[in-house]
């Protein structure tokens, strides 16, 4: 029986075994301490005889393999140069000094690397370098700056109480474990953390940004702490993802800081904040609480078109002058301002008055808010609201009373038309009452709709306090007196109200 292959069998058949023979020389090749592949080559050499260079002269190295722990335990060193290399054993930089550039980009720490107290006062680039094992730079300075673009560090990585003197950057670096940057100091034209992102928890706490300072793009997966930190020179977090709980209190923003399209996935706090500069909250997404209470906006703040999906908290928060129109809320959400300090707040009533927390003086806070950005409309309907809430806790007793008269006869100062629907039920309450009684010399030759309309007519006069010339019988005549009093109140009432609307 014959064996027949189609051509794309034998195809498949062929990469297989290619496949198969290319894994089987790189094993041996590996082996053997060296790689080939085209003009690539690969060799092993001991990090003995790194040492031993590293004492007398600068140590320049490519596509090398590195056997052995490279402990540099000499106070100073000149130049070193590992690039396109792997380091197998751990690296110990500890309190040592480098007077030349240093340069480990493309280079893999398979084990741990520690530069503690180290001093680069050359050039340092880390570029696409992967460290396996821990790594920490702690204590350590960097015044020509430092290069870790598109580094991966997939254990534990401690920058923290570092100095930047002219950059850092940290671009589409990735750190799949915890991140710390606490107490550090960056200085110079630029700190780049733009596109990097942190798996797990990232501590920039207390640290101080005196150069501008980008994170736009960057996403936090885990806890980002940057409370009590200072930025100097603007800060950038556009379109920035931070996905775990993010805090940012007692920070404090002297530039421009910018947050637009940036999300918050979990609760984000910025509470005792203090933002010198412009502030800009647009398209930006909060889907957990935004804690902005006591913080300072001492500059224009704008978060038009934010989306809230919890609540937005801005107690005893100074407001310079903040843009919320045009902001969504979940109807869940709650907006709170108890004791804010208010200079211009342009928002819409309409947008918040279903969730603004009752409290008295962020309600009368916005009344005032209203009438110095001339939107009178909006700071009687807030008005009206604060009062009609306010009614509604009181216990029963007097002033309930009084704000219940005030409510129904000019809806508290605010509501003109009130009093004339209050004059309308008046004088059909009365002419009910004569029609019912025949209160009117005459009124026992009427019947059905003349008397109705009859009635009717005469409580009108009555209601504009013109009675005395009235024929009405009895004590309706006294009933009459009563109704020109209520009439004349009403009237007098509407009129003052009509007056304070127009007059603003």
């Amino acid at each position: 029986m014959g064996l027949k292959l189609e051509g794309g069998t034998f195809l498949r058949i062929w990469l297989v075994l290619a496949a198969a023979l290319i894994a089987v020389s790189v094993a041996n090749a590996m082996e053997t301490g060296s790689l080939n592949s085209g003009h690539l080559r690969y060799r092993t050499i001991y990090a003995e005889d790194i040492l031993e260079e590293a004492n007398s002269s600068s140590v320049e190295y490519d596509r090398v393999l590195i056997k052995g722990d490279l402990v540099l335990d000499e106070p100073q060193y000149n130049s070193i140069k590992i690039v396109n290399s792997a380091i197998e054993g751990d690296v110990s930089c500890k309190g040592i000094t480098f007077y030349g550039n240093i340069d480990f980009s493309n280079t893999s720490f398979h084990r741990n690397a520690i530069f503690n107290g180290t001093r680069f006062m050359g050039e340092a680039n880390f570029n696409s370098s992967r460290f396996y094992g821990a790594s920490s730079f702690n204590m350590s300075r960097f015044p020509e700056g430092g290069t870790f673009d598109f580094v991966c560090f997939y254990d534990n990585a401690d920058f923290a109480n570092v100095w930047f003197d002219k950059f850092a950057t940290f671009y589409n670096a990735t750190f799949f474990e915890d991140a710390q940057f606490y107490l550090s100091e960056f200085n110079g034209a630029y700190a780049n953390f733009e596109s990097t992102q942190y798996m797990k928890n990232a501590d920039f706490s207390g640290s101080l940004f005196n150069t501008y300072s980008s994170f736009e793009g960057a996403t936090f997966d885990g806890r980002a702490d940057f409370h009590a930190l200072k930025f100097t020179n603007g800060a950038n977090f556009y379109d920035t993802r931070f996905l775990g709980n993010t805090l940012f209190t007692r920070s404090h923003f002297i530039e421009d800081s910018i947050f637009s399209g940036a999300c918050f996935n979990d609760t984000a706090v910025f509470q005792y904040t203090k933002f010198d500069g412009p502030t800009y909250f647009n398209d930006t997404q909060f889907c957990g609480k935004a804690a902005f209470d006591n913080a300072q906006f001492l500059a224009p703040a704008d978060m038009s078109n934010a989306k809230f999906d919890n609540d937005l908290m801005m107690n005893s928060t100074e407001i310079t002058k903040m843009v919320l129109d045009g902001s969504v809320f979940n109807e869940k959400s709650q907006l709170y301002l108890a004791k804010a300090d208010i200079n211009k707040l342009m928002v819409s009533w309409s947008l918040i008055k279903d969730i603004l927390s009752y409290d008295t003086s962020a309600y009368l806070s916005l009344v005032r808010n209203y009438k110095d950005l001339g939107q009178s409309n909006d700071a009687n309907d807030c008005y009206y609201e604060y009062r009609y809430l306010n009614q509604s806790y009181k216990k029963p007793g007097f002033s309930k009373l009084l704000d219940i008269i005030a409510w129904l006869s000019c809806g508290y100062g605010v509501r003109p038309h009130y009093a004339l629907y209050c004059g309308v039920i008046v004088i059909l309450i009365f002419s009910l009452i004569l029609w019912l009684g025949r209160g009117v010399d005459g009124f026992q030759n009427l019947h059905g709709r003349q008397l109705i309309m009859a009635s009717l007519y005469f409580s009108t006069i009555a209601f504009t306090a013109n009675s005395k010339g009235l024929p009405l019988k009895g004590h309706y005549k006294y009933l009459g007196i009563v109704e020109g009093i209520v009439g004349w109140l009403l009237m007098a009432l509407f009129l003052v109200t009509l007056g304070r609307l127009m007059i603003g």
